[in-house]
Protein backbone atom coordinates (compact mmCIF):
# COMPACT_ATOMS: atom_id res chain seq x y z
CA UNK A 1 0.00 0.00 0.00
CA UNK A 2 1.00 4.00 -0.65
CA UNK A 3 1.68 6.15 2.66
CA UNK A 4 0.54 9.08 3.40
CA UNK A 5 4.38 10.07 2.18
CA UNK A 6 4.24 8.00 -0.94
CA UNK A 7 6.11 5.46 -0.18
CA UNK A 8 5.48 1.85 -0.88
CA UNK A 9 4.88 -0.58 2.27
CA UNK A 10 3.95 -3.52 0.75
CA UNK A 11 5.93 -6.57 -0.99
CA UNK A 12 9.04 -5.55 -2.85
CA UNK A 13 8.53 -4.11 -6.85
CA UNK A 14 10.46 -5.50 -9.49
CA UNK A 15 11.11 -2.84 -10.76
CA UNK A 16 11.31 0.84 -10.39
CA UNK A 17 9.93 2.45 -13.61
CA UNK A 18 7.53 1.11 -16.31
CA UNK A 19 7.64 2.61 -19.72
CA UNK A 20 4.59 2.45 -21.80
CA UNK A 21 5.60 2.53 -24.93
CA UNK A 22 9.01 1.82 -26.58
CA UNK A 23 9.59 4.54 -29.64
CA UNK A 24 11.72 7.21 -29.18
CA UNK A 25 9.93 8.91 -25.87
CA UNK A 26 9.64 5.44 -24.06
CA UNK A 27 13.07 4.09 -25.46
CA UNK A 28 15.21 7.30 -24.68
CA UNK A 29 13.11 7.29 -21.43
CA UNK A 30 14.12 4.06 -20.24
CA UNK A 31 17.50 4.44 -21.49
CA UNK A 32 17.97 7.55 -19.54
CA UNK A 33 16.71 6.22 -16.03
CA UNK A 34 18.34 3.06 -16.45
CA UNK A 35 22.22 4.77 -16.68
CA UNK A 36 20.68 6.24 -13.48
CA UNK A 37 20.89 2.67 -11.98
CA UNK A 38 17.09 2.07 -11.95
CA UNK A 39 15.14 -0.75 -12.57
CA UNK A 40 13.40 -0.17 -15.60
CA UNK A 41 10.99 -2.09 -17.39
CA UNK A 42 9.82 -0.54 -21.21
CA UNK A 43 7.08 -2.53 -23.18
CA UNK A 44 5.57 -2.01 -26.98
CA UNK A 45 3.20 -3.47 -28.55
CA UNK A 46 5.38 -2.98 -31.63
CA UNK A 47 8.49 -5.46 -32.72
CA UNK A 48 11.50 -3.43 -33.71
CA UNK A 49 12.84 -2.63 -36.41
CA UNK A 50 10.08 -1.41 -37.50
CA UNK A 51 8.16 1.62 -39.21
CA UNK A 52 5.71 4.04 -38.03
CA UNK A 53 4.17 6.91 -39.65
CA UNK A 54 6.64 10.29 -38.70
CA UNK A 55 7.92 12.91 -40.42
CA UNK A 56 11.55 11.44 -40.17
CA UNK A 57 13.08 14.90 -38.90
CA UNK A 58 15.06 15.52 -35.68
CA UNK A 59 15.55 18.81 -35.12
CA UNK A 60 19.39 20.48 -33.88
CA UNK A 61 18.15 19.94 -30.08
CA UNK A 62 17.46 16.15 -30.34
CA UNK A 63 20.46 15.85 -33.03
CA UNK A 64 22.37 17.13 -29.62
CA UNK A 65 21.00 14.81 -27.33
CA UNK A 66 21.92 11.75 -29.55
CA UNK A 67 25.05 12.82 -29.74
CA UNK A 68 25.43 13.56 -25.91
CA UNK A 69 24.28 10.32 -25.20
CA UNK A 70 26.63 8.42 -27.56
CA UNK A 71 23.96 7.40 -30.37
CA UNK A 72 24.41 9.81 -32.87
CA UNK A 73 26.70 7.04 -34.75
CA UNK A 74 24.15 4.72 -34.88
CA UNK A 75 21.75 6.62 -37.13
CA UNK A 76 24.17 5.06 -39.91
CA UNK A 77 23.88 7.23 -43.35
CA UNK A 78 21.11 9.04 -42.63
CA UNK A 79 20.97 12.48 -44.63
CA UNK A 80 21.31 15.24 -42.85
CA UNK A 81 20.38 19.67 -43.79
CA UNK A 82 22.46 21.99 -42.47
CA UNK A 83 20.59 24.57 -44.47
CA UNK A 84 16.31 25.33 -44.91
CA UNK A 85 14.47 27.14 -46.75
CA UNK A 86 10.70 27.99 -46.16
CA UNK A 87 8.63 29.96 -49.05
CA UNK A 88 5.11 31.11 -48.62
CA UNK A 89 3.08 33.49 -50.28
CA UNK A 90 4.29 36.37 -47.35
CA UNK A 91 7.77 35.83 -47.65
CA UNK A 92 10.78 33.46 -47.67
CA UNK A 93 12.94 32.11 -45.30
CA UNK A 94 16.59 30.81 -46.43
CA UNK A 95 19.36 29.87 -44.02
CA UNK A 96 21.72 27.68 -41.70
CA UNK A 97 21.08 26.38 -38.47
CA UNK A 98 23.30 28.62 -36.02
CA UNK A 99 26.61 26.83 -34.88
CA UNK A 100 26.72 23.92 -37.53
CA UNK A 101 24.04 23.00 -36.44
CA UNK A 102 22.04 20.57 -39.06
CA UNK A 103 18.44 18.40 -39.07
CA UNK A 104 19.28 14.56 -39.47
CA UNK A 105 16.36 12.28 -41.59
CA UNK A 106 16.90 8.74 -40.63
CA UNK A 107 14.25 6.13 -40.80
CA UNK A 108 12.16 5.58 -37.57
CA UNK A 109 13.11 1.57 -38.37
CA UNK A 110 17.18 2.83 -37.57
CA UNK A 111 16.35 5.56 -34.74
CA UNK A 112 13.60 3.64 -32.99
CA UNK A 113 15.88 0.35 -32.76
CA UNK A 114 19.24 2.17 -31.74
CA UNK A 115 17.32 3.42 -29.11
CA UNK A 116 15.76 0.32 -27.76
CA UNK A 117 18.95 -1.67 -28.42
CA UNK A 118 20.42 1.62 -26.00
CA UNK A 119 18.04 1.15 -23.20
CA UNK A 120 18.90 -2.39 -23.74
CA UNK A 121 22.82 -1.98 -22.99
CA UNK A 122 21.84 0.98 -20.20
CA UNK A 123 19.93 -2.30 -18.08
CA UNK A 124 16.25 -1.58 -19.13
CA UNK A 125 14.10 -4.70 -19.61
CA UNK A 126 12.03 -3.86 -23.45
CA UNK A 127 9.69 -6.64 -24.01
CA UNK A 128 8.52 -6.08 -27.77
CA UNK A 129 4.83 -7.31 -28.70
CA UNK A 130 3.69 -6.50 -25.59
CA UNK A 131 -0.26 -5.08 -25.15
CA UNK A 132 -0.86 -3.29 -21.82
CA UNK A 133 -4.54 -4.22 -21.15
CA UNK A 134 -4.77 -2.15 -18.09
CA UNK A 135 -3.63 -0.38 -15.57
CA UNK A 136 -3.15 -1.76 -11.83
CA UNK A 137 -4.40 0.51 -9.68
CA UNK A 138 -3.70 0.61 -5.63
CA UNK A 139 -4.61 3.24 -2.92
CA UNK A 140 -6.26 6.07 -5.67
CA UNK A 141 -3.07 5.76 -8.03
CA UNK A 142 -1.09 3.84 -10.71
CA UNK A 143 0.92 1.07 -9.39
CA UNK A 144 1.53 -1.20 -12.07
CA UNK A 145 0.18 -2.40 -15.79
CA UNK A 146 -1.52 -5.67 -16.53
CA UNK A 147 -0.44 -7.19 -20.25
CA UNK A 148 0.74 -9.79 -22.15
CA UNK A 149 2.71 -11.21 -25.45
CA UNK A 150 0.67 -12.50 -28.56
CA UNK A 151 -0.82 -16.16 -27.10
CA UNK A 152 0.64 -15.73 -23.96
CA UNK A 153 -0.34 -15.18 -20.56
CA UNK A 154 -1.83 -11.90 -18.78
CA UNK A 155 0.99 -10.95 -16.32
CA UNK A 156 1.00 -7.91 -14.01
CA UNK A 157 3.58 -5.96 -13.33
CA UNK A 158 4.18 -3.18 -10.81
CA UNK A 159 6.64 -0.26 -10.45
CA UNK A 160 6.56 3.27 -8.24
CA UNK A 161 6.11 4.69 -11.23
CA UNK A 162 3.99 4.35 -14.66
CA UNK A 163 5.13 6.70 -17.72
CA UNK A 164 2.66 6.73 -20.18
CA UNK A 165 4.83 7.18 -23.48
CA UNK A 166 2.68 5.42 -26.20
CA UNK A 167 1.65 8.06 -28.57
CA UNK A 168 -1.00 10.63 -29.55
CA UNK A 169 -3.96 8.17 -28.92
CA UNK A 170 -2.36 7.25 -25.64
CA UNK A 171 -3.57 4.15 -23.61
CA UNK A 172 -2.16 5.22 -20.22
CA UNK A 173 -3.57 9.24 -21.00
CA UNK A 174 -6.65 7.49 -21.46
CA UNK A 175 -6.91 5.24 -18.24
CA UNK A 176 -5.94 8.02 -16.44
CA UNK A 177 -8.24 10.55 -17.97
CA UNK A 178 -5.31 12.60 -18.65
CA UNK A 179 -6.43 16.34 -19.66
CA UNK A 180 -4.19 18.40 -21.97
CA UNK A 181 -3.06 21.57 -20.86
CA UNK A 182 -1.74 24.92 -22.28
CA UNK A 183 -2.45 25.69 -25.89
CA UNK A 184 -0.88 24.36 -29.08
CA UNK A 185 -1.03 20.35 -27.54
CA UNK A 186 -4.59 19.30 -28.95
CA UNK A 187 -4.63 15.61 -28.36
CA UNK A 188 -1.67 15.24 -26.00
CA UNK A 189 -1.38 13.82 -22.70
CA UNK A 190 0.62 16.26 -20.04
CA UNK A 191 3.17 13.45 -20.21
CA UNK A 192 3.60 13.96 -23.87
CA UNK A 193 5.57 16.97 -22.85
CA UNK A 194 7.68 15.82 -20.45
CA UNK A 195 9.92 15.34 -22.93
CA UNK A 196 11.47 18.30 -22.52
CA UNK A 197 13.49 17.84 -19.22
CA UNK A 198 15.46 15.10 -20.52
CA UNK A 199 19.11 15.80 -20.61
Amino acid sequence: MWTANNLWTGDAMAYDVIVVGARVAGAATALLLARQGLRVLAVDRAAFPSDTISSHQIQPPGVARLARWGLLDRLGDAPSTRRVRFDSPAAVLDGAFPAGGAIHSPRRTVLDHALVDAARAAGAEVRERWRVEELVWEGGRVAGIRGSSPGGQLRTERAALVVGADGKRSFVARAVRARPTGSGHRGRSPATRTGRACR
